[in-house]
């Protein structure tokens, strides 16, 4: 895989120790921060230049300095404020993502885990990715690296919602998919939607930013 990208939620905490990973693995290190706005919507953003990255991070300050720890969201005018230099990924498209980010910067994003509500939701967004003229891209909402670290994340799904295993219940993953995919696993999982795979490409070509 020539490159990856990194998204965690509402900051860039494992930027630098992913970056130095990836640099002696010989892969290219693209960051962003999947950004919670106060719509009750998180958008995974990407930074395509530096500017993009200090807006990115200007973003996470503001919302930060008013928010309890763990908590706060980004308004709308915020991301519209600090939308240079940054890609958009989303899994609910509207026109109002297109007039902050521009049209070129927006993505509808597709993942697939063997889930039938998230099928179901993947054919109303790139229904609605279609008549916005938006193109989708081809994620995998990765958690753990290998299918057997599965079991871990629920460990700590438990751990943050205080419950046990065994009373967790629908908080839990349902299988073990959200590992790191192959290129060849991710073009058979995505062989109706071939563009989505290579949009990936295309958007890697974009952003120019590293630390």
């Amino acid at each position: 895989m020539p490159a990856m990208a990194l998204v965690d939620r509402n900051g860039v905490y494992g930027a630098p120790r992913f970056h130095m990973a990836a640099k002696k693995a010989g892969v290219r290190a693209h960051i962003g921060s999947e950004i919670t706005c106060t719509n009750g919507v998180s958008y995974p953003l990407l930074a395509e230049t530096r500017e993009g990255y200090q807006n990115l991070c200007r973003l996470v300050t503001r919302m930060k300095l008013r928010a309890k720890k763990g908590e706060g969201a980004a308004t709308m005018e915020e991301f519209a404020e600090f939308s240079k230099g940054l890609i958009c990924l989303t899994r609910h498209p509207e026109e109002r993502l297109l007039e902050i980010f521009g049209r070129h910067n927006v993505y509808a994003e597709l993942e697939r885990h063997y889930n039938r509500e998230e099928e179901a939701r993947n054919q109303a967004i790139a229904g609605r990715a279609a008549s916005l003229g938006i193109p989708v891209v081809a994620t995998n909402g990765v958690a753990y690296a290998t299918p057997q670290q599965r079991e871990l994340l629920d460990v700590f799904t438990c751990v943050r919602n205080k419950v046990t295993l065994a009373t967790a219940g629908r908080l839990l993953e349902r299988n073990s998919e959200r590992y790191v995919k192959t290129p060849a696993e991710m073009a058979r999982l995505f062989a109706d939607l071939p563009g989505a795979i290579t949009r990936t490409l295309e958007i890697s070509s974009r952003l120019e930013f590293t630390l």
